[in-house]
């Protein structure tokens, strides 16, 4: 029926997590991640991250682990044994290198999310960005765009496509929003729905005019 609200099944069941081990400036970038943590045990989605307990991925981390969900911690061995980020939620699983966490966390998960960070985050970030490119997986991501932290990296996206350096398909891969649980429905949505066709507005809203926020 026109007008007529839907929503997805829950089929997200494992997430791969990329931030940082600092809990930034902003205290809106820790009191987010609680929320993401609360969220995935309300979806009861299971989560693979970096490892340790600091930062925006330890407050996640912690918050799922606390609560009952299950948690696997992919993390170098050389700062494991080092305990640089503090000892690990859940399951650890020791690696050789940051490629190796990435290569582990993407064949365990069925989607990422990415909270604000630095130059570790953008690492992981573009890593998964260029397997896309090379088609070594398809899994969405989702861009959790606390207080617009990831505007600028929206724009280059944008730009890659009309530039024609990335393809449509390939950015429509990476999903931004502000608000954790609709950014979780998108990503629902994305898996559900890879390829083109209905947009996800159109989709929880059929007949209403497409008023997706683009940030």
């Amino acid at each position: 029926m026109e007008g007529t609200s839907r929503s997805l099944p829950y089929t997200i069941r494992f997430v791969g997590l990329l931030g940082s081990h600092s809990i930034g400036r902003n205290p809106k970038f820790m009191a987010t991640a609680v929320d993401l943590g609360r969220e995935l045990i309300r979806r009861r989605i299971s989560l693979a991250y970096g490892g340790g307990n600091v930062g925006l991925q330890g407050v996640v981390a912690s918050t799922v682990s606390t609560n009952g969900g299950l948690v696997r911690g992919f993390i170098p061995g050389y700062i494991a044994t080092r305990r640089v980020y503090g000892p690990t939620y859940g399951i650890e699983h020791t690696v050789s290198s940051n490629y190796y966490k990435y290569f582990e966390m993407n064949h365990a998960v069925e989607a990422f999310i990415v909270l604000p960070g630095g130059v570790d985050t953008m690492e992981g970030l573009f890593t998964l960005i260029s397997w896309a490119f090379e088609g070594l997986h398809n899994r969405p991501i989702g861009l959790l765009n606390i207080y617009g932290y990831f505007n600028n990296l929206i724009k280059f996206l944008d730009d890659a496509v009309r530039q024609n350096f990335m393809s449509l398909s390939q950015r429509k891969l990476f999903i931004s929003f502000f608000f954790v649980g609709e950014l979780l429905e998108k990503l629902e949505f994305a898996k559900a729905f890879p390829g083109p066709g209905v947009s996800y507005n159109e989709f929880v809203n059929p007949g209403r005019l497409d008023l997706e926020l683009h940030l």
